[in-house]
């Protein structure tokens, strides 16, 4: 059974404020979890999932140096250890990684944001 655990919600100013500032267009059903809780904890039998607060993701991002590492990735989550979920900037899909991986060893694991959240994938894609 897959529990998700929610944060306090974003105001709309605060979610705008932050797609102003990257430089790609988070998927909308992003951006509608995110309206209902900045952030959370998936958890299940099989996984452990942090879904980053968005108030926090970009600053994260510069931390991890994924526009050095990961170009035209964007981390979200982590599993609160070494593997990291990301949005895949021009097409909205979701890859997982190591972080100490590179952009070649990025594994496809879902194709929505809402996939990723209600299916909670354990293998990846193909």
């Amino acid at each position: 059974m897959i529990e998700i655990e929610k944060q306090e919600a974003l105001t709309s100013n605060e979610i705008d404020d932050f797609t102003k500032s990257i430089d790609f267009i988070l998927p909308k059903d992003f951006i509608i979890f995110y309206k209902m809780s900045n952030g959370g904890i998936i958890n299940s039998e099989e996984k452990y999932i942090n879904l980053w607060k968005l108030t926090e993701m970009k600053q994260l991002n510069i931390g991890y140096c994924t526009d050095e590492f990961f170009p035209n990735f964007f981390i979200f989550a982590s599993n609160g250890g070494g593997t990291a979920y990301f949005i895949k900037k021009n097409t909205s899909l979701i890859y997982e990684a190591e972080f100490i991986d590179s952009v070649n060893d990025l594994k496809l694991i879902c194709k929505t944001f809402t996939e990723f959240i209600e299916e909670f994938p354990l293998k990846p894609i193909g």
